[in-house]
């Protein structure tokens, strides 16, 4: 049940990019190369080593939706918007507190609707000095189902404006909503001169994004749905969530094993999902159990972002695309 509910939430929450007229089994090899290469990895970004001698890099993340996640669904039900509501006025205030006694930092990925309905977020998230705000779009947008360039930027500027009114600057990461690209977003956040997106899954460690076979310079640090709190306990998820210890099991051998490959772990939760008190209560544990262990790097998105791009080493015969 749990498995069908999955592959619900993923055609859901991916969104839809057309097959064109014709459908895929009639392609030629180069039709295929071609619909395929909008957005591939490029080179690992994996460092030879962490800072202080980290054998593996954390980075905790949250994605602060609320209740855009009712108007993403089509829906102005109060009670949709009173779930999304929970996220700001109590999951985020607990998760703040968490950070706070743990000393740790973190990434808060924000549509800027969520922050224009709730503005005291970001006076919260910005207190402590060691959180970074990114960008998740307007109004958590469909921007696979958009599929239109010249809007998709009106609302990219649009938020990235907002911001810049409310924090004094822009966010440098970018994480889409749903995690959703259409064929124009690399190009699109690439103009807008992003350091680094977190959007996309080919690897479990930073890499290169390509565009078109071509290095852009551009740092991915990916996300994974079996990271990702959502899946577990959304509403996809209802009658059949299981016990949050569930969850950070897997969490928990995911980092054990980036730690013993030296790689990298991106966690992504809802305030209004973890945010619930016996939920928080796992995620504190799980905090607690990788601080445990020698030799961790936590960081937000953004300082992993500046190292793996500086310590990148340029393909062999080449300048670095990474030096841009």
């Amino acid at each position: 049940m749990l498995s069908m509910r999955w592959t619900v939430l993923w055609l859901a929450l991916s969104g839809s990019t057309s097959f064109a007229q014709t459908p895929p089994e009639t392609w030629t090899d180069d039709e295929i190369r071609a619909k395929v290469s909008t957005v591939r990895a490029g080179r690992k970004l994996t460092p030879g080593s962490w800072p202080e001698g980290a054998r593996a890099a954390v980075c905790l993340s949250f994605d602060v939706d609320n209740e855009t996640l009712a108007f993403h669904r089509r829906s102005a039900a109060p009670v949709d918007f009173s779930a999304g509501e929970y996220g700001a006025l109590a999951g985020l205030p607990r998760i703040l507190e968490l950070l706070d006694r743990q000393a740790l930092p973190a990434s808060f990925f924000i549509p800027a609707v969520s922050a224009l309905l709730h503005p005291e977020m970001i006076a919260a998230i910005e207190a402590s000095g060691r959180h970074e705000i990114g960008l998740h779009g307007w109004i958590h947008e469909d921007l696979a189902a958009l599929d239109d360039r010249a809007e998709e930027e009106r609302l990219l500027s649009k938020s990235l404006d907002y911001f810049a009114s409310v924090l004094g600057r822009r966010p440098r990461g970018f994480r889409a909503p749903s995690w959703a690209f259409s064929r124009h977003t690399l190009s699109l956040i690439l103009e807008k001169g992003f350091l680094y997106d977190s959007s996309m899954m080919a690897m479990d460690e930073p890499y290169e994004l390509l565009s078109e076979g071509k290095p852009t310079g551009l740092v991915e640090l990916p996300v994974d749905w079996i990271l990702d709190d959502y899946p577990y306990f959304g509403p996809a998820a209802s009658g059949s969530a299981p016990a949050a210890s569930v969850a950070t099991e897997i969490y928990r051998r995911e980092f054990d094993r980036a730690l013993e490959e030296g790689t990298y772990l991106m966690l992504t939760f809802h305030p209004h999902i973890i945010g619930h008190r016996y939920r928080m209560e796992e995620l504190e544990a799980l905090v607690s159990y990788m601080r445990s262990k020698p030799k961790v790097w936590f960081a937000t998105a953004e300082e992993l972002a500046e190292y793996v791009k500086r310590e990148a080493q340029p393909p062999a015969g080449n300048a670095s695309s990474l030096s841009r």
